[in-house]
């Protein structure tokens, strides 16, 4: 490989850290309340302009990530009481309308608020290394660990505590798992917070290499639902790694050819699997799509 696929190679890979870890938020809360959140987006966009305003008032990077990180799970909890709990025994549409009706009201709040020019986060930490010809930023390099962290984090809480083992049995079975005694409303509430604070550092990588407008929301939970049902619904590290590898497929392509047409056939790739592998990569856990 010569120094431009490396470079590449990396770029994409900084960018997945961003989308990973908002992939990996949406697929927490599929698999551990069994919503279906399209607020998520918004979360990680508001939750970005919340660091925004933390740096405008002489936040340092570190600083201004981790209000995103905060008020991000403060939204996801607020998504959960209004636009989840009062529905959870209705068909699942209405959750997902009712957080889609949220993020509307998110993106008009944020245009009101701060106009529709794209604003971004200072770098969690500055300077960067060229090696060989390819250049790494320090904020791209804390990015990729903070991702790695966060994968190995959920992927412990999840399949390693009991906290986790309970997340999984009120999901798959909420009658079952509230006749043994398991808070099931509260647990999911937690996966919504949880979620929400994944979403909002997700937000906080990603404005600071793409910056953030009021509507990206949109964009943010199109590649994560995308994700998601292409790794197969309910998988949650595999839902993060698709996530990863197109963010790999976007910066490749727009480089190689254009951005347009990066997208589409991002978009052609995905249907062509919905024809022939339905499931998902993996395969489902939940057993029911959206």
């Amino acid at each position: 490989m010569d120094v431009l696929s490396f470079q590449l190679l990396l770029n994409g890979l900084v960018l997945g850290s961003g989308y990973g870890v908002l992939a990996l938020g949406f697929a927490l809360t599929l698999r551990a309340a069994g919503a279906v959140n399209f607020a998520h987006g918004d979360v990680a966009t508001m939750a970005a302009y919340g660091g925004v305003v933390a740096a405008a008032f002489g936040a340092t990077g570190v600083m201004a990530i981790t209000a995103a990180a905060f008020l991000g799970g403060v939204l996801g909890l607020i998504v959960a009481i209004i636009a989840w709990a009062p529905l959870h025994r209705r068909p699942v549409e209405a959750t997902f309308i009712a957080a889609i009706a949220l993020g509307i009201v998110a993106q008009n709040s944020l245009t009101v608020g701060f106009g529709g020019a794209p604003r971004a986060l200072p770098a969690i930490v500055d300077g960067g290394w060229h090696i060989a010809g390819v250049y790494l930023s320090a904020h791209g390099a804390l990015s990729l660990v903070v991702a790695i962290a966060a994968f190995i984090g959920v992927a412990t809480l999840l399949l390693r505590t009991r906290t986790g083992l309970r997340l999984r049995a009120a999901a798959e079975d909420p009658e079952i798992a509230a006749a043994h005694g398991l808070p099931v409303i509260g647990l999911a509430i937690f996966a919504f917070l949880l979620a929400g604070a994944l979403a909002g550092l997700a937000g906080a990588i990603l404005s600071n290499q793409h910056y953030v407008t009021p509507t990206v929301g949109a964009i943010y939970i199109l590649k994560a639902y995308i994700a998601a049902t292409a790794a197969g619904w309910g998988r949650i590290l595999p839902t993060a790694l698709v996530a990863v590898g197109i963010a790999l497929f976007e910066t490749i392509g727009a480089a190689l050819v254009s951005q347009a047409a990066a997208e589409g056939a991002l978009y052609l790739a995905f249907l062509a699997l919905l024809a022939f592998r339905p499931e998902g990569l993996a395969g489902d856990i939940q057993g029911r799509r959206v």
